[in-house]
């Protein structure tokens, strides 16, 4: 069913159709752009922030891609073709190519930027706190951190193939760290970054091939993994795109900042089994993630629909 809410209209029911868990939320009053809004490791789907961007003029449809009916328990093995029918969707209620936008925050970043990357149909990609590399899996299944850390595999797939990732490290201390009830920073839980290009370049996200603006945003003291970091090696392959682009490192500044604002902005946060830093200054972080909304808005209506660039 659908229904109208603060002069935006929510439908489940064409989520159903075209076989994905979400729900698409549309402006009263129409809209000429539209945003897949993709989560994080929380699972489930935000439609908070598909109505924040429906009252703002756009399209969005909120997409859960684990943890929720209909989708896979955890984050393991997700295809990346279930993207794409997120794609199919949005362009049979008549959004054309280049005019549909992708907005995740933090493994949702990730997942932006490797369905942009594939699509050419997505003109704009926003990743908050995302990454440029590929992640493991999150087997929440597994038990305690440890445990889920030493047991996940692969992320996403193509075709039914694991896309290749940057493993996980556990190591004595931060076993330690979780036997003790310590607070733990899971970015210490990640492989450094491979320092041979040719092995960075095996887990590296193709942004280059995104046909559309990217933003990259990130905060400097994110404990949750190493943003600033990963967001750099997109960064670098970015180097020379065609399409506006921005790689924004924001100083004090955790890992909560993705989202409208009025979420919670709190130094700890609970993990399985364990409490999780997320490191930056609360205040600053809560100032940052109004920040980082203003610009996201901003860079969406800016970006959308796509222009071609002009040849010199």
């Amino acid at each position: 069913m659908s229904r109208t809410t603060n002069r935006v209209i929510r439908d489940r029911s064409v989520c159903h159709r075209h076989g994905i868990a979400g729900v698409l939320v549309r402006p009263a009053s129409g809209a000429d752009s539209a945003v897949v809004v993709i989560g994080g490791s929380e699972g489930g789907m935000h439609e908070r922030d598909a109505v924040a961007l429906a009252e703002e003029g756009f399209a969005a449809l909120a997409l859960a891609y684990f943890g929720a009916p209909g989708v896979p328990s955890v984050l393991v093995d997700v295809p990346l073709e279930y993207f794409t029918r997120a794609l199919d969707l949005l362009e049979a209620q008549g959004f054309a190519p280049g005019s549909i936008g992708l907005l995740g925050g933090s493994r949702g970043g990730e997942a932006a930027l490797l369905v942009g990357s594939r699509d050419e149909r997505v003109g704009s990609v926003v990743s908050i706190v995302g990454s440029g590399v590929v992640t493991p899996g999150i087997d929440y299944e597994a038990g305690r951190l440890d445990a889920i850390l030493q047991s996940s595999g692969p992320a996403w797939t193509i075709d039914g193939e694991p896309l290749p990732f940057l493993p996980y490290e556990v190591t004595p201390e931060l076993v330690r760290a979780i036997e003790n009830h310590e607070p733990v920073a899971l970015r210490d839980a990640f492989a450094a970054l491979p320092t041979d290009p040719a092995a960075l370049d095996l887990v590296s996200i193709p942004v280059e091939r995104i046909r559309g603006g990217v933003l990259l945003v990130a905060g400097s003291d994110d404990q949750m993994w190493d943003s600033p970091g990963y967001n750099q090696v997109a960064a670098d392959r970015l180097a020379d795109h065609a399409y506006p682009w921005a790689n924004v490192v924001l100083d004090s500044v955790g890992h909560l900042i993705a989202g409208p604002p009025g979420g919670v902005s709190t130094s700890l946060s609970p993990g399985p089994g364990v409490t999780f830093r997320n490191g930056g200054d609360p205040v600053l972080t809560a100032h940052a993630r109004k920040e980082t909304w203003s610009r996201t808005l901003g860079f969406l209506r800016y970006t959308l629909p796509r222009e071609e660039p002009t040849e010199d």
